[in-house]
């Protein structure tokens, strides 16, 4: 478990759902979410590294694996259906779904830009959208109800070699704040964490960040490590309701 012990039971009744919940960074969000005290629906791809994080997390009977591939939307249908039937709601969503690939511009695979398209964009719309009802009834309950997406930005010389990730990144930026001027009258919070990454060059023409890959190097190279992450997810959602930590910037203590 986290070492966040400060947190325990502060999310005790919530219930959330993590996509990318067996990639790198969901799964210290899931572990910190299970540490502060909320049921979780973790969602993946592949079942094997949900049954290993479920047993990693005890076993508990406040945690669901549902297998959904994040693009596809009959899926991610299919878990909310399963999280509404297990716990009776859902009032956190957290997206930390997500893939990077670098290059030059100009040496650019299509298909490498149309799988960051997908995973980081249309699939975020995706359970943006799906999860956005469970988390307008919870709120007009008067209950708390929060959207956090993952972010990134750039901490490394080398950015420009990560155009089409960056467009990505900005572009999920914007969109959190259009969903926070709609959704936030509504009472439900919208949150964007950007954590800083930082890749080397023997790193660009991998797929650096993909929840459901095992990575040898888990990021070594990343400037800000998952449990700072974690641990802001769980602040933005323990806060009380009439506040908003609306865009968080984590950068290494060092950087200028």
């Amino acid at each position: 478990m986290s070492e966040h012990s400060a947190t325990t039971g502060v999310l005790s009744g919530r219930v959330a759902v993590v996509f990318g919940a067996t990639g790198w960074i969901g799964r210290a969000i899931c572990r910190d979410l299970v540490q502060a005290g909320a049921s979780i629906v973790m969602v993946g791809r592949d079942a094997n590294r949900l049954d290993a994080l479920h047993r990693e997390l005890g076993g508990s009977d406040r945690v669901l694996s549902t297998i959904a591939d994040v693009t596809s939307q009959i899926e991610v249908d299919d878990a909310r259906a399963a999280a509404i039937t297990r716990f009776g709601h859902v009032d956190l969503l957290v997206v930390s779904s997500g893939v990077i690939t670098g290059s030059a511009f100009g040496e650019g695979v299509p298909a490498d830009w149309a799988e960051m398209i997908d995973v980081n964009l249309r699939g975020l719309l995706h359970a943006s959208q799906t999860f956005a009802e469970p988390l307008l009834d919870s709120a007009d309950r008067g209950a708390p109800a929060d959207i956090v997406l993952i972010g990134a930005v750039s901490t490394d010389v080398r950015a420009p070699r990560f155009a089409v990730f960056n467009a990505l990144s900005a572009a999920i930026k914007q969109l959190a704040r259009a969903l926070r001027h709609e959704y936030g009258p509504q009472g439900t919070r919208v949150h964007i964490v950007e954590p800083a990454f930082a890749v080397g060059q023997s790193d660009e023409h991998r797929n650096a960040s993909a929840p459901e890959h095992d990575q040898q190097h888990e990021r070594a190279a990343s400037a800000v490590k998952p449990d700072a992450i974690a641990a802001v997810v769980t602040l933005a959602a323990a806060l009380p309701r009439s506040v908003n930590l609306a865009e968080v910037l984590l950068l290494p203590t060092e950087t200028a």
